[in-house]
């Protein structure tokens, strides 16, 4: 096989590897969009927006304010963050996939000092994950209307 030859069966080989990888970052992305999809209905089906309204209205008077982050949604709104040099002159370190993966209702309020009780519905190596206030519970509307109760009592020292 001379030269030439070489390189032409490597260029073919090449294309043939690069188009399996494309393929599985295609397969990829459907995937993580369906479990992002999933995500969004089952924080709908729990109704962690609407259990949080309700505790603001019933408890706060609607003093409170609920925000909701969605981290894939939300993602690259800072041009800070969009710099393409780091304050040291490096590269940016590639952010954690792991942080854009999660719907984030939070109420907070003033009560003698910020309060606040974050929801955190969010997908891990081992699936849903749900948490308020950094303690996980089970992803069951039961276990959320529990869970914020008891975060309410705790933030208010009750």
């Amino acid at each position: 096989m001379t030269w030439r030859e070489t390189l032409e069966g490597l260029k073919q080989e090449l294309t043939d590897v690069r188009a399996v990888r494309q393929r599985r970052v295609e397969e990829d992305e459907v995937g993580l969009q369906k479990e992002r999809d999933d995500l969004s209905r089952m924080s709908q089906d729990l109704g962690v927006d609407g259990l949080l309204a309700e505790m603001n209205a019933t408890l706060l008077e609607g003093k409170g304010e609920i925000e909701t982050i969605v981290g894939w949604e939300s993602s690259g709104e800072d041009p800070d963050l969009e710099a393409d040099i780091s304050m040291n002159g490096d590269q940016p370190e590639e952010e954690d996939d792991e942080d854009t993966d999660v719907i984030t209702t939070i109420l907070s309020w003033e009560e003698g000092g910020e309060m606040e009780i974050a929801v955190d519905l969010g997908l891990s190596d081992e699936g849903i994950y749900l948490q308020i206030n950094e303690i996980e519970i089970r992803p069951e509307r039961e276990a959320l209307e529990q869970g914020l109760i008891e975060a309410f009592r705790d933030e208010l020292d009750l």
